[in-house]
């Protein structure tokens, strides 16, 4: 079996990881397919979750095939599924690259230890401000925080440790992966897709000289088909036009900024 090639995109929950899978995955070259850590468990095939095709995950097609496929690997040791998996996938879908998102720092330190897969890391950065003050607005709609300035102030430091640790660690690991690690911002992702797309080409051997213009150009994305974890407004669209969300730079409070500062200062 030749090693899949595995694209990685890593990065904050928050940071421009499903947006990013999503332009990866307008390549005909890679599948992109979200979060693969734990699959087939992790709440993939829940009831409740649906794939970017439309049906529920736990019965669609293409999944349902990949399921089967890997059934008598996923008691194997790490090291021998992982390579499975992704094999699986590129044969089924028929495409060079198989695309995976982590938040996780673990996993991605496992899959570049992994000697059964060729992988490429793409580490996505968004501006802290702007990952924080995302989470928090989550945090409120799903009634994780209350009206409490104390947890609201706690939660602020939370999220923005947790964002610079990301940062750091993906980074030492783009470091220790060298030629087949790149960095891309996400704020220049959305103000010039074309250029900042480049550095990726270059470091996968593709061209998404086409994809960045289209994208540059206020055309909206091609549904990915079979996207089954990531951001669920993002993945159950067919109309996202790619757009930097800066709101927190008039919505965020003085205070929020400061504990941000202090929270990324303090080692």
């Amino acid at each position: 079996m030749s090693k899949p090639k595995v694209v990685l995109i890593a990065g904050s929950g928050h940071g421009g990881t499903t947006i990013l899978n999503m332009v990866l995955g307008q390549h005909p070259d890679i599948f992109a397919t979200g979060k693969l850590r734990d699959f087939p468990h992790g709440g993939l095939f829940t009831e409740h979750n649906v794939c970017s095709c439309g049906a529920l995950a736990q019965t669609c097609p293409f999944w349902s095939e990949i399921r089967e496929q890997y059934h008598p690997f996923q008691d194997l040791p790490d090291q021998e599924k992982i390579p499975r998996l992704f094999d699986i996938i590129r044969r089924v879908s028929g495409m060079s690259f198989v695309g995976d998102v982590s938040h996780n720092v673990g996993y991605a330190q496992q899959l570049a230890n992994t000697d059964g897969i060729n992988l490429y890391l793409v580490h996505v950065v968004r501006d802290g401000r702007g990952v924080v003050h995302s989470r928090i607005r989550k945090d409120y709609r799903i009634g994780r925080l209350k009206s409490s300035p104390l947890s609201h102030l706690k939660r602020v430091f939370t999220v923005s440790r947790r964002w610079s640790w990301h940062r750091r660690e993906f980074a030492r690991l783009e470091q220790w992966l060298g030629g087949k690690a790149v960095r891309i911002q996400y704020e220049e992702l959305c103000r010039d897709p074309q250029a900042a797309l480049q550095p990726v080409g270059d470091c996968l051997g593709l061209d998404f000289g086409a994809i960045g213009k289209s994208l540059g150009s206020g055309q909206p994305f091609k549904r990915v088909p079979h996207l089954i974890r990531g951001n669920e407004v993002l993945r159950s669209r067919s109309d996202i036009v790619l757009r930097h969300d800066t709101a927190y730079r008039t919505a965020m409070s003085r205070i929020d900024r400061t504990i941000f500062r202090l929270a990324v200062w303090l080692p």
